[in-house]
């Protein structure tokens, strides 16, 4: 990171960097007009070391993934996904120690993802691993190693998954907290949850809406944004490009947000919808109607899984939820699919039978 200092002869900049052996060093260089032509130079000085390290045939797995993420994803993402990356960089600090790039072999590698699957599950231990073959790929790439240890790989934990019940809601419950939330508006929890349960959005996009995003004459709530609750407590971008997009809602909810912005709505600095609530709240009051243990997601999953059930289409369904491709759909409502299979299959003989 780069600090900046006025002196007498101009702005001046100082970086402090980790080197491949481990230890600091600094970098500085003064005499700039002004701080933005310092900055700039800035710039240019840590890329400059970002790619001596890269270039650095004896380091480390995990110096070697630390500047793997500083370059490639930390300026592309938000900061609550740099989290993940952040807490995997520890990860990778933690299971593979100082044990050099190069040194780093098939079989070791998959008895170190061995050794991580059995305290952690399904999806914490795919985001560690794709981390790392990402930034092994690009160490193939640079001609630091010859082949990607992490391809081929079997990525499966030990760790008795969650119970899908605590995913979904079944029909009955969806229905009945449907109808309770949208009898108690006058609460921000309650309307949250209402909100959340019609559109399928996440959290932070509920949590990001402002009035300028809701079209009454069109029927249409505009996700364009969300909102930080753990970080900045600021509005922050979606999470990906396909998370933009618009999703319809009915007659009856247009006249609830009417009603709750007439009669209820609390004024606030950024003019957001849902203010006055937090995800834990929620999550409690979630809990708490239904009966037993399902969360804020629980609701966005059960809203696509009605949907199917309902007939609509999965391509529709993913662009509705903001999916980054139609797999992730596939493989998140698997099940789903599987109920509508002697539906389905009902359905094919009647077609060809009028053939």
């Amino acid at each position: 990171m780069a600090s900046f200092r006025k002196r007498s002869n101009g702005w001046e900049y100082r970086i402090s960097y980790k080197k491949p052996d481990g230890t600091f060093g600094s970098k500085s260089k003064g005499g700039f007009a002004n701080k933005t032509l310092a900055k700039a130079a800035s710039i240019k000085a840590e890329q400059k070391l970002l790619n001596n390290a890269m270039e650095d045939e004896n380091i480390t797995l995990y110096n070697f993934s630390k500047t793997w993420a500083e370059i490639y994803k930390r300026p592309y993402v938000t900061d609550k996904t740099w989290q993940t990356y952040y807490k995997n960089l520890k990860h990778i600090k933690n299971y593979f120690g100082d044990i050099k790039l190069k040194a780093v072999t098939h079989t070791y590698y998959q008895q170190k993802l061995n050794d991580f699957g059995k305290t952690y599950a399904q999806e914490t231990l795919e985001k560690f691993h794709y981390q790392i073959k990402g930034a092994a790929k690009v160490a193939v790439r640079e001609r630091l190693i010859l082949t990607n240890f992490a391809d081929g790989a079997i990525v499966k934990s030990q760790k008795p998954k969650r119970p899908a019940d605590n995913s979904f809601l079944e029909e009955h419950e969806y229905l009945a907290l449907i109808n309770h939330t949208r009898s108690h508006i006058q609460y921000v929890t309650e309307f949250t949850l209402y909100l959340i349960a019609v559109t399928g959005m996440r959290f932070s996009e509920a949590l990001g809406l402002t009035w300028k995003d809701i079209d009454f004459e069109n029927g249409i709530i505009n996700i364009n944004k969300t909102f930080d609750y753990s970080i900045t407590q600021d509005f922050a971008p979606t999470k990906n490009q396909q998370s933009i997009r618009q999703i319809p809602v009915d007659k009856n909810t247009l006249n609830i947000l009417k009603d709750y912005k007439q009669n209820y709505y609390q004024e606030n600095k950024l003019g957001r919808i849902c203010y006055g609530t937090s995800n834990s709240y929620t999550n409690r009051k979630l809990k708490q109607l239904v009966g037993r243990d399902v969360h804020n997601h629980s609701l966005r999953h059960t809203y696509a899984s009605f949907l199917i059930l309902k007939g609509i289409d999965l391509i529709s369904i993913s662009q509705l939820l903001g999916h980054e491709n139609l797999n992730i759909t596939l493989k998140v409502y698997a099940h789903q699919l599987e109920k509508l299979k002697e539906k389905n299959n009902e359905q094919i003989k009647q077609i060809f039978e009028q053939v």
